[in-house]
């Protein structure tokens, strides 16, 4: 442990003087891998990605001793801080991000700067799974039937429930006994200790309101519930921690962080191996079975239009040679929406306040209790529907709830300072809390591109926010959801009040909830960091897919994608668990097309 490397990401726990008790306390879990600093020149598979995805995919492929397996990822092992999910806005920004931004937007971000919004994405052994809340969520059924029928074949839900109940240790006895739920897999899924005043409330109106509070990875369609995340003993537990970790020791495994994957080689068709930076080199290392890239949704698109393989008009545009002519980077999907801000009583202890509190260090240190055991201070969640697009027991909209501090000077949610200081300015330091709305199956869809050859320039990403009206309707209808829980008799109790500034440039709009709510959606938007689809599975024969139900890319031989860009239909959850579920299939499919006898060869 470097605790000057610790002391670098800037959480409010820095200047405790429990700090280092707090990291020493952290280190009962092992959190990263060991890695390697010597290679092969061959191996059987090469996974490119470290993630979500790729830490699943490596071990479970390593489970068979006859393959080697060598795993490439571009970032750090994570700062052990990152093993306190209650920090994890601090995070975001860091050397574990890959701070991608987007283009202009054209029918949102007004307000914003340079009309751009930012995501955080995982730069780090375990991926995005070491900076979110690791939220546990699957989706709503009939989205991966969905996916079956528009000829995803075997990705039904039927065809997955196995696999979500596979990659669980679920800890809630009532859950386990309606038979959803998993009890043996890496992942333990449990309730956050932490108890905010905001998460009764919230469930009591609920229930006056007529929802159901429950499993909403069970039985139950739509309703609010008490959410559950990966953690162990109040830790994280992203895939590097819970599958790479225990795989650690096996000689078939190569783990190689700071390993910069340039273009995959590709010969005749075939996929032959990659190019990737390590320690100021160039290295080809070749696969002698299957490439696999698990970059995520943005750099999978990337690394496939480098290599050739792509929409024919990105790639000549670049003069790079058309090897597979094929839609990569389009059908981005994102979860977004516009979130409102709520006071709290002054008596309330603010989010910073809690966070920089020595009591909140010192219970977390003895009982792995109290708000740094929060999923990210989200506190409740709900799946409603605005019965705008989806069948009535079918969410369309979510909202969840999470403990914010109001700090206009650092820009509040991407907007320009003078915004963020006139609609934010008067409630700076007061507690408070955010209801956040976000459209789970978008009509707009979005496009990644390249914007050089140079494979360290980020490429170049429209997500398209509310280019459909639709999804401004079900943003709206979200937005006054909030409204009436945040002004409920409950919520009053702890003195809920929404803030009472008007949004620049729709004071217009003031008499009018609806053209008011819709003006701010011009204005702004926030993203719940669930990018998807840019190499969409389906169909082999249809146009509009890049891999098959088998993940191989179309037209190239062995080469699969296995990370959330495969998702050709968002899911209606955040985006963990069923990028979990997904490496998780693709583990057994490959695993299907090769033996180890008993003399420990492959063979198939």
């Amino acid at each position: 442990m470097d605790i000057s490397i610790e002391r670098t990401i800037p959480t409010p726990l820095v200047n405790s003087t429990f700090f280092t008790m707090l990291l020493w306390s952290l280190t009962r879990q092992k959190h990263s891998p060991d890695t390697v600093s010597t290679f092969y020149k061959d191996y059987d598979y090469i996974i490119v990605g470290g993630g979500t995805a790729g830490s699943v995919l490596a071990a479970r492929l390593s489970e068979k001793p006859c393959a080697s397996i060598l795993l490439l990822e571009a970032g750090d092992p994570p700062p052990i801080i990152s093993e306190v999910v209650g920090v994890q806005k601090s995070l975001v920004g860091t050397y574990i991000d890959w701070k991608f931004s987007s283009t202009p937007q054209r029918y949102t971000c007004e307000s914003m700067e340079n009309r751009k919004i930012s995501w955080a994405s995982g730069k780090a052994l375990g991926g995005s799974g070491i900076l979110n809340g690791v939220i546990s969520t699957r989706g709503h059924p009939k989205i991966y039937d969905d996916w079956a029928d528009q000829g995803a074949k075997g990705w039904s839900h039927k065809d997955l429930l196995p696999y979500f109940k596979k990659l669980e240790a679920n800890q809630n006895p009532a859950y386990i006994k309606n038979g959803f739920h998993g009890r043996c897999g890496p992942l333990a899924i449990v309730e956050p200790p932490y108890r905010s005043e905001l998460k009764e409330r919230l469930l009591e109106n609920a229930k006056l309101m007529g929802y159901e509070v429950g499993d909403i990875n069970g039985p139950l369609e739509i309703g609010y519930h008490d959410l559950q995340y990966s953690a162990r003993d109040g830790q994280r537990l992203s895939t590097a921690k819970r599958y790479l970790v225990p795989a650690e020791h096996r000689q078939n495994l190569h783990i190689l962080s700071h390993a910069f994957v340039r273009k995959i080689i590709i010969k005749d068709g075939i996929a032959t191996g990659v190019e990737f930076d390590y320690k100021e080199k160039i290295y080809e290392i070749n696969a002698q079975r299957e490439v696999v890239l698990s970059a995520g949704t943005y750099n999978t698109a990337q690394l496939l239009m480098l290599s050739g393989i792509g929409p024919r008009e990105e790639l000549e545009k670049f003069q790079i040679p058309v090897i597979a002519d094929l839609p990569v980077g389009k059908n981005l999907q994102n979860h977004f929406g516009v979130p409102m801000v709520f006071l709290l009583d002054p008596s309330i202890e603010s989010k910073s306040e809690k966070l920089k509190s020595d009591k909140s260090i010192i219970e977390y240190i003895h009982h792995r209790t109290g708000p740094l055991s929060s999923a990210a201070f989200i506190i409740a969640m709900a799946v409603l529907n605005s019965n705008r697009t989806l069948p009535i027991n079918v969410p369309d909209y979510e909202i969840f709830w999470q403990e914010i501090d109001i700090q206009p000077n650092s820009t509040t949610y991407g907007l320009r300072k003078e915004v963020a200081e006139q609609f934010y300015g008067p409630y700076a330091g007061q507690p408070a809390y955010a209801c956040f709305p976000s459209v789970l199956q978008p009509k707009s869809r979005g496009v990644v591109s390249l914007q050089s050859t140079n494979p360290y320039d980020r490429p170049l990403i429209d997500p398209n926010y509310f280019q459909d009206p639709v999804d401004v309707e079900i943003n709206v209808n979200g937005m006054k959801e909030c409204m009436r829980v945040g002004t409920s008799v409950p919520m009053q109790s702890i003195g809920s009040t929404p803030i009472s500034t008007l949004f620049p440039n729709c004071e217009q709009y003031a008499e009018d909830e609806d053209s008011y709510y819709a003006c701010m959606t011009r204005q702004f938007v926030a993203t719940s960091h669930h990018q998807v689809g840019t190499a969409k599975m389906g169909d082999p024969n249809d146009p509009t897919t890049v891999v098959d139900p088998k993940l191989r890319v179309k037209n190239i031989e062995r080469l699969r994608v296995v990370d959330a860009s495969v998702m050709p239909l968002i899911p209606t959850a955040h985006t963990y668990i069923p990028t979990v579920m997904v490496a998780e299939k693709a583990s057994d499919i490959i695993k299907s097309t090769f033996r180890c006898n008993r003399f420990g060869r492959r063979y198939g």
